[in-house]
């Protein structure tokens, strides 16, 4: 005996809720266990995050700065929330800018602006390692100027 049409229909549509609530849920899960990272070569910066990746030689960066506990912009259109923020921000300061920050490190932010007028806010898991990286791209930065 064949199945109703009405009951075919029904299950079509529950395996299509399954499937988008499986891969919200795994977008959900990649950008938790994602890592952003900061890859230091020996004229240029990459910093990486899923599929965002921006590069630059230390002589195209203009200014750096490590911003404390007091930076602050609102969303323009991001992503995150739970660990990561990324994505367009605005503040008084900078204006429009991509920000890419761990959501529980909410005590230093590193500050990249390139010659071309874009800028970058970005920090790592912990304090310490923001300040690491910080130290080492200002140090190459210099150096390249």
């Amino acid at each position: 005996m064949k199945k109703p049409h009405r009951q075919n229909v029904i299950g079509w549509i529950l395996i299509v809720v399954f499937l988008f609530v499986a891969a919200g849920l795994g977008f959900a899960l990649t950008i938790i266990f994602s890592s952003i990272k900061v890859d230091l070569k020996a004229d240029s910066y990459t910093l990486s995050f899923l599929t965002h990746k921006e590069s630059a030689a230390y002589a195209d960066v203009e200014e750096i700065l490590l911003l404390d506990s007091s930076y602050s912009a609102k969303k323009v259109s991001s992503f995150g929330g739970m660990s990561k923020d990324f994505g367009t921000y605005r503040n008084a300061e900078y204006g429009k800018h991509f920000r890419l920050t761990y959501s529980e490190n909410k005590h230093n932010y590193i500050m990249l602006k390139r010659k071309n007028g874009k800028i970058t806010v970005f920090n790592l898991k912990h304090k310490g390692e923001t300040e690491k990286a910080y130290q080492q791209l200002a140090e190459r930065i210099a150096a390249a100027s």
